[in-house]
């Protein structure tokens, strides 16, 4: 169950006492007299829990029709009155009434719903567009009911000037009680669904189990002809009762468990809250104060309104402020904030004595950094270019035991040279920068095929000269399946063509007559860099093409249409960076 204040429920059983009062009255013999009072009593009731929803309803829509609601419901009785005992003997006046009944029955579930529209962060963005149509809505339906007199589509009203008129439903009725029955079941739909707080959802029951109830009661009065069940000579109820009862119990309830924002109880709310303040009227005299409150005479509490507040002891000083109605006071604990003064002022004493110490630890802590960051980078070429250094080293072993062979030898260990050569160079350009040209991609791969012409191989690179920037690891990796492809080829090719083009991501294209196979590039990432490898095997020779995604940072593109068609190019020679 939801937490109750004792203040709520004084305000709960006080209703529930006066409901209980006028349905007692109703038994009682007094004829047209009593009739009214209890009738006068109902509006007052709906008047006071008007009054109420004024006090709690913080939100101007919600307030609002909350306000009509309850204003309809009012309407209800005063219509009872003039139609049963005001108007009794004007039959065409007493019918106009009994149509206009249904004014307020049908405008209680418009405002029910259109107040749930106004509920939720969504109502934010909400447009007014559905509270149009459902006011057009329902002024097309109370047009209907109002001129039922001209094509009894609401009722099929048999006498016209008799003192007791019969009457059946026709499908216009049907189609209010759709009104109804709809418009509220949305509305409940709507409260629940946008609610952001997990215990009004789980206490929805409340006001669904009490319309439920309540419906029961209109379903039997429906069934009975438009009576209720006699008891002692007289009707149980009058649907002006239920109904009307039926839909402030469905709100208030609503308002209880939190399917409808209000500000009750929050006097318990600020009691419970852990800060140490108070609310006084305006005889300074304190109304209001938290469990941490401090306890102050009225002659404090108009001190603590002067400019620099009552100052309690060295570290708590009151405060005050003005409001409407009174005033609201609080203390403010500066223990912690002068104990950090203290500290404060002992850590500068202590800072700059020993300033200097900082200045060079702090050196010292810049220098292992770098010191950290090169041998990391070290590191990262060494593993990168291990395979190719320990081939080097096999290579020249070998040459050195067979005593022979040894120009071939030096002529391969070039091309892996060159590799790891520039695959440091690259390392560190993007160690330093991170993103780095197309440019040195192709100075890296035109240096490798400069040594592998070494071997009489016919092995150049094309392309379109561009200054698109990528990932310094997308390069690296680009370079790296291009020395294993290179190097999966020897011996045994005659002819390496390569296209580098970086316009719309990086594609390097190598076209081989290699009878070899070829590496494995499942030990590559690619989908890191949004990379994939095709691999064509055509007449010519094997194709394998690398591509990647386009780079998510460019500099301005400038391409140049001049083709990169020899390797011995004096600007592409003067560009090719050493490490």
């Amino acid at each position: 169950m939801p937490y109750i204040s004792r203040k709520s429920r004084k305000f709960i059983f006080s209703f529930m006492g006066a409901l209980c009062l006028c349905y007692l009255l109703e038994f009682l013999p007094g004829g047209f007299m009593l009739h009214n009072v209890t009738s006068v009593l109902y509006c007052a009731i709906a008047i006071a829990w008007i009054i109420t929803v004024e006090r709690r309803v913080p939100f101007s829509f919600i307030k609002g029709y909350l306000v009509l609601g309850g204003v309809c419901v009012t309407m209800l009785f005063i219509l009872r009155v003039m139609k049963w005992d005001i108007f009794a003997h004007i039959v065409t006046l007493n019918r106009l009434i009994w149509y206009f009944y249904y004014l307020p029955v049908t405008a209680i579930t418009l405002f029910t719903l259109l107040l749930s529209l106004r509920v939720g962060k969504e109502a934010e963005k909400s447009k007014n567009l559905w509270d149009f149509t459902l006011i057009i809505g329902w002024l097309v339906l109370v047009v209907m009911i109002m001129t039922n007199d001209y094509h009894n589509f609401i009722f099929k009203v048999y006498t016209y000037n008799e003192m007791v008129q019969s009457y059946s439903y026709n499908f216009g009725y049907f189609i209010v009680l759709a009104w109804n029955v709809i418009l509220t079941v949305l509305s409940f739909i709507i409260l629940i669904k946008r609610s952001r707080n997990y215990s009004s959802k789980t206490l929805s029951w409340i006001p669904v189990g009490i319309c439920l109830i309540f419906s029961s009661l209109l379903f039997i009065y429906a069934l009975n002809g438009g009576n209720s069940p006699v008891l002692f000579g007289k009707k149980m109820y009058n649907f002006q009762e239920v109904y009307g009862i039926m839909y402030i119990a469905i709100w208030e309830s609503c308002l209880r468990i939190g399917l409808i924002p209000s500000n009750s109880d929050y006097d318990d709310i600020f009691k419970l809250a852990k800060i140490k303040a108070a609310i006084a009227d305006n005889s300074q005299v304190l109304t209001y104060l938290s469990n941490e409150a401090v306890p102050l005479t009225q002659e404090q509490v108009e001190k603590a309104e002067s400019p620099d507040g009552l100052r309690l002891d060295d570290n708590r000083r009151v405060k005050s402020k003005k409001l409407a109605v009174g005033s609201v006071i609080w203390v403010e604990d500066h223990t912690a904030v002068n104990e950090l003064n203290a500290s404060l002022k002992e850590a500068v004493e202590r800072i700059n004595e020993e300033n200097s110490l900082l200045e060079i630890e702090n050196e010292i802590k810049a220098e292992k950094q770098a010191i950290e960051t090169r041998n990391r980078l070290y590191d990262s070429i060494s593993f990168r270019t291990r395979s190719q250094l320990e081939t080097i080293g096999m290579i020249l072993e070998r040459a050195e035991l067979q005593g022979e062979g040894k120009e071939e030898a030096i002529k391969q260990c070039a091309i892996l040279g060159a590799y790891v050569k520039r695959q440091a160079n690259l390392s560190i350009l993007a160690e330093q920068y991170r993103m780095l040209k197309l440019e040195e991609l192709r100075y890296a791969i035109r240096e490798s095929l400069e040594n592998v012409r070494l071997l009489g191989i016919d092995a150049n690179v094309s392309g379109i000269k561009a200054n698109t920037e990528f990932d310094g690891g997308l390069l690296i990796q680009a370079y790296e399946i291009f020395e294993a492809t290179i190097e999966a080829a020897l011996p045994g090719v005659e002819t390496i063509s390569c296209i580098l083009l970086g316009n719309d991501g990086i594609r390097l294209e190598i076209l081989m007559d290699t009878p070899n196979g070829l590496p494995d590039f499942t030990r590559w990432d690619l989908n890191k860099y949004g990379a994939q490898i095709e691999i064509l095997r055509e007449d010519e020779g094997i194709y394998v093409r690398y591509y990647s995604k386009p780079s998510c940072e460019k500099n301005t593109q400038e391409d140049d249409e001049k083709d990169f068609k020899s390797d011995q190019d004096p600007e592409n020679e003067s560009g090719v960076k050493a490490p």
